[in-house]
């Protein structure tokens, strides 16, 4: 990502990360599909279960707005891709270039654009439903602050990881076992992807520590640890490599 680009160009840029393995093939219209809160622009491939998509995402719907504290939510549009020349195409005047590792992203708090859940070389149908999911929590929190995209990332993320059960265990990453955290400045960049490991466990030990209110509290304060939590951010790395170490063994 260009840190060149307007701010609002990159305030959405990133949803969270795929594997574009194998080219995926041409974009084909499906038809419309829609559920309580959702309306789904779907490809020919989600056909056959686009009714258990919209379900499972609904499932999340009450949750997620309960954690972040959100009363209401606009009607959601989802929209999937076949190709992600085509993603790219339908996002770039509000996202700018999108890396060709992102399954997916929120353009705002009232539409997602993803990879089609149904394409293998994506991942399994139910991590792409993972997706789904942390691309909703993106826009509840848009809901609860226009202002929270990436600003700071490491906290936009870090609540969507843990909003979608994209958890992962510490004791697989290898700078984590050698106790060597990264610092939250980077996790800020938008070229680095260790947030997506560490996420999880960030906002674990918010909810661990000082109950799930404060997560939507610093959704609300732009990640104002100093407000909401009564630490530094340097003493809240801090005390979460800790936690960490505690909760993971390492």
């Amino acid at each position: 990502m260009k840190h060149a680009l307007p701010t609002f160009a990159l305030a959405f840029a990133i949803g969270c990360g795929g594997n574009s393995g194998a080219p995926s093939p041409p974009a084909a219209a499906g038809g419309t599909y829609s559920s309580a809160h959702f309306t789904f622009q779907y490809t020919t491939l989600d056909a056959g279960n686009i009714a258990a998509t919209a379900a499972a995402v609904e499932r999340e719907y009450a949750r997620i707005l309960a954690d972040l504290r959100a009363e209401t939510m606009p009607p959601v549009t989802v929209t999937f891709y076949l190709d992600h020349g085509a993603l790219e195409a339908a996002t770039r005047a509000t996202a700018g270039i999108v890396p060709a590792w992102t399954a997916g992203l929120v353009t705002s708090q009232s539409h997602i654009h993803l990879m089609s859940p149904n394409l293998p070389a994506w991942g399994s149908y139910e991590r792409m439903l993972s997706h789904l999911v942390h691309e909703f929590a993106h826009c509840v929190s848009l809901r609860r602050n226009p202002r929270i995209g990436n600003n700071p990332r490491w906290l936009w993320e870090s609540v969507a990881i843990y909003e979608s059960g994209q958890s992962v265990d510490l004791r697989s990453v290898d700078y984590m076992r050698a106790l060597t955290p990264p610092p939250f400045e980077t996790l800020n960049g938008f070229d680095n992807t260790r947030v997506y490991d560490v996420g999880y466990s960030i906002a674990e030990f918010v909810v661990a520590r000082w109950g799930g209110a404060a997560i939507a509290e610093l959704v609300t304060t732009n990640g104002d640890t100093s407000a909401v939590l009564g630490l530094s951010l340097a003493e809240f790395q801090r005390d979460w490599f800790a936690f960490a170490r505690e909760r993971y063994s390492l």
